[in-house]
């Protein structure tokens, strides 16, 4: 018997050195469609392509007998690693992270895997070195860092607006840009400031949350009157890995407005709503019910809480949150009313 196990142990290890000469084949492949991207001007993330990809891999598991919750498993870490084959920077930039909350984390972590100068730089020296040192990037005084960076990136929350006043001075002749999530008052004043010291604003939004080495997700760029060099830093983020959408001040609040002000309402109100029917049903045990579904929604809603003072942010300052809500809160009555009872 022990003999048996082992030669079947031993095939094991031949397939598994098959899958993983297959695995490097694909993802040298991956680099070279990468660099063909990046010469049309495309982002790494094709929709489309990854939705045909994803039938196709459920199409050929089912024949050879291998469940879909595989395909779901194993895909999406294929999809990862392949995009980080693909990135293909052009000219390394020394950039300034002023911040060093899970944004700047996320950004620190994309501009050190894609190779870029980068220093991070804040009022908390402790917080910006830990920071520095998890991605061996450099820390270095707020001054030094403003006069080194070619690119400024002011990753902090709405809260620190008065701070970055007080130090726009210093970003003369530089590119600097801001990630907050709403733009309405914050795009202005900045835009005004960049025409009185003389740098070259243009603002930014990534569109994901805190995460390590963010490859593939997207981020919009708003120019303002003093955006010089749109279209380089448009390839700064597409060679960082980033897929880049183009938008107005006034079109990102009103898409925000539904992806993040009405989804978040919702899923805050749903947060709150299934404690208190816990509460009023005496339900000790709800996990042991989960659906597939309910899993992810709950995971969604530990997200959404675990940022709650952003996302409170975010409802009280964009233009149309009350549109937003007030329509939300509508539409649930209007169900409610369907269903009666």
């Amino acid at each position: 018997m022990d003999s048996e196990l082992e030669e079947y142990r031993k095939e094991i290890e031949n397939i598994d050195k098959q899958i993983l000469q297959l695995v490097s084949r694909r993802l040298k492949v991956a680099a070279k469609i990468g660099e063909i991207k990046i010469k049309m001007g495309k982002g790494l993330t094709d929709e489309k392509r990854e939705e045909k990809v994803r039938q196709y891999w459920y199409e050929y598991a089912r024949s050879f007998g291998i469940p879909d919750s595989f395909v779901d498993s194993v895909l999406p870490i294929l999809f990862s690693y392949t995009k980080l084959t693909e990135i293909n920077p052009g000219k390394k930039k020394n950039i300034t992270i002023v911040g060093y909350g899970g944004m700047a984390r996320s950004l620190v972590s994309l501009f050190s895997l894609v190779g870029h100068n980068v220093v991070v730089t804040g009022r908390n020296k402790e917080k910006a070195e830990k920071l520095a040192s998890a991605f061996r990037c450099v820390y270095i005084d707020l001054d030094s860092a403003l006069s080194w960076g070619e690119y400024i990136i002011l990753a902090l929350p709405p809260s620190s607006l008065d701070y970055i006043l007080n130090i726009s001075p210093k970003f003369s002749s530089k590119v600097v840009m801001d990630i907050f999530s709403s733009k309405y008052q914050v795009f202005e004043q900045l835009e005004k400031l960049s025409e009185i010291y003389s740098f070259n604003y243009i603002s930014t939004h990534p569109l994901f949350g805190p995460m390590v080495y963010p490859v593939g997700e997207r981020i919009v760029v708003i120019p303002s009157k003093t955006s010089k060099n749109v279209e380089e830093v448009i390839s700064f983020w597409r060679e960082s890995g980033l897929n880049v959408s183009i938008s107005t001040v006034e079109e990102h609040e009103k898409a925000m407005s539904v992806v993040q002000v009405l989804a978040h309402f919702y899923i805050l109100g749903l947060s709150k709503a299934v404690d208190e029917l816990k509460k009023e049903l005496n339900i000790d045990n709800l996990q042991d019910f989960y659906t597939t579904n309910f899993k992810e929604i709950s995971k969604i809603m530990d997200k959404v809480n675990s940022l709650l003072p952003v996302i409170m942010e975010i409802q009280k300052s964009n233009p149309y949150a009350f549109k937003a809500r007030d329509i939300g809160i509508r539409e649930l009555q209007k169900i409610k009313d369907e269903l009666g009872g």
